[in-house]
């Protein structure tokens, strides 16, 4: 049994996560920057048009996606009849839980860095944007879940992050907040608030 999470919650929090990475990765975002000054221009907004020629703003929606999974241990489903796992009996009706944090971080799948936020992980040596591996149904990651049980809606969000992506740093450069004394605020990427499904 599939049901559906909550997607305007997992949409806001995924782009919290992202505004997160673009303020502590600053590169990323300058690099993004000049790709979209290069592709698209000063005269006008970019659309979804550009995507093809946008590898890097379209690597970072992928990378946040898989750096920063919204939920880390997907959405549960039910076994619709006995199965075998690996050796392991899953009886009819046993609820499924996908570890979709460890899958994202799997260094088998990622190499040794997998825990690093790096777009770039996402595109070819001649920077072209490339399938991820088989294991992620193509997509660079598995925060859609798996099979046929994959995500109704990764096209939507797939489609909006990249739009919000490419919008927002063309109009804007995000910078960290300072404190009273002009010292930058330690950005820590690895904090986060546990409530239940959504991280």
């Amino acid at each position: 049994m599939y049901r559906s999470g909550a997607g305007s919650e997992t949409t806001s929090t995924t782009l919290m996560w992202w505004t997160m990475a673009m303020i502590a990765f600053p590169e990323v975002q300058r690099k993004a920057q000049a790709e979209l000054d290069s592709v698209v221009g000063r005269a006008r907004l970019p659309t979804f048009a550009d995507a093809p020629h946008l590898p890097y703003v379209c690597a970072i929606a992928k990378e946040i996606l898989r750096w920063r999974p919204v939920a880390p241990l997907g959405v549960p489903h039910e076994a619709t009849e006995d199965d075998w796992y690996e050796g392991m009996f899953i009886p009819k009706g046993a609820t499924c839980v996908a570890n979709i944090w460890q899958c994202n971080h799997d260094r088998a799948v990622f190499g040794d860095d997998a825990d690093e936020f790096r777009p770039e992980r996402h595109l070819d040596d001649k920077g072209k944007l490339i399938p991820g591996p088989a294991e992620t149904n193509k997509e660079g990651h598995v925060s859609f879940g798996f099979g046929r049980r994959i995500c109704v809606g990764k096209h939507l969000a797939n489609e909006s992050l990249f739009i919000h992506t490419a919008r927002i740093l063309w109009a804007a450069t995000l910078e960290c907040a300072n404190g009273g004394n002009g010292d930058d605020i330690i950005r820590d990427t690895n904090a986060f608030v546990d409530e239940g499904p959504i991280m």
